[in-house]
């Protein structure tokens, strides 16, 4: 026995995971499609062992469901989920944005300003790669302000209505116009941090999710990439 073997395994599951994520985030795997642990493994040249927990792993973060007959399918949302979700982050990020108006300080302000320059460089390569690259960087700035509230137990909320498969894929469904829109208000948030103006910064955010939500609503739930 090898005592790094497990961790090793670990490793290998923890990458497939992460990868197949974010296929599924970009819509490379479709609402409905099933990923085979045949297919994943070929495609990472590895046993099916760590492919058996990353699919696992999948299912239990909500990416992917499990299926009798099918195996391991990614998961359909329907638009009354899809609005639930969205409303519950308009409650949760509304407080927390005026909460961080109150506490955020000049190095997180300045965070915020760093996060959005790079968020809106490289223009537009296209909607795919722009979900890819701006994707993390939009959850970071988004867990800056939260970390700004100073309230831990809305911030733990606010990561679990994120961390939503739904909502990482916000992007992808992004007109120009759209992603310009969620860029000024972003702007508009820093403004509103830099002034300290509770209210405003609760006004804006509010603003912010209700458009990425009618942006996820304005297309079909299962539109093929």
């Amino acid at each position: 026995w090898s005592g790094t073997e497990p961790g090793r395994m670990e490793t290998v599951a923890a990458r497939i995971y992460g990868a197949v994520k974010q296929q599924i985030i970009e819509g490379r795997y479709a609402p409905g499609a099933r990923i085979t642990e045949q297919q994943v493994a070929a495609e990472f040249n590895t046993s099916r062992t760590p492919v058996r927990e990353a699919l696992r792993l999948l299912v239990a973060d909500g990416f992917a469901v499990f299926k009798p007959n099918s195996g391991t399918v990614v998961r359909e949302w329907s638009r009354e989920q899809m609005r639930e979700i969205f409303d519950l982050r308009v409650l949760i990020e509304s407080e927390i944005a005026a909460t961080a108006a109150l506490h955020i300080t000049d190095d997180e302000l300045a965070e915020l300003m760093r996060l959005q320059d790079e968020i809106e460089s490289h223009g537009d390569r296209g909607r795919r790669e722009s979900a890819s690259r701006i994707g993390p960087l939009n959850r970071e700035f988004h867990r800056v302000i939260a970390q700004a509230s100073r309230n831990e137990r809305l911030a733990s909320m606010l990561a679990s209505a994120i961390e939503m498969p739904i909502v990482q894929r916000t992007f992808s469904r992004y007109s120009r116009r759209q992603l310009e829109r969620s860029f000024g208000h972003h702007r508009e948030l820093i403004d509103a941090f830099a002034a300290h103006d509770a209210a405003w910064a609760r006004a804006v955010m509010s603003c912010h999710i209700h458009s990425a939500k009618q942006a996820m609503l304005e297309e079909p739930p299962h539109e093929q990439h």
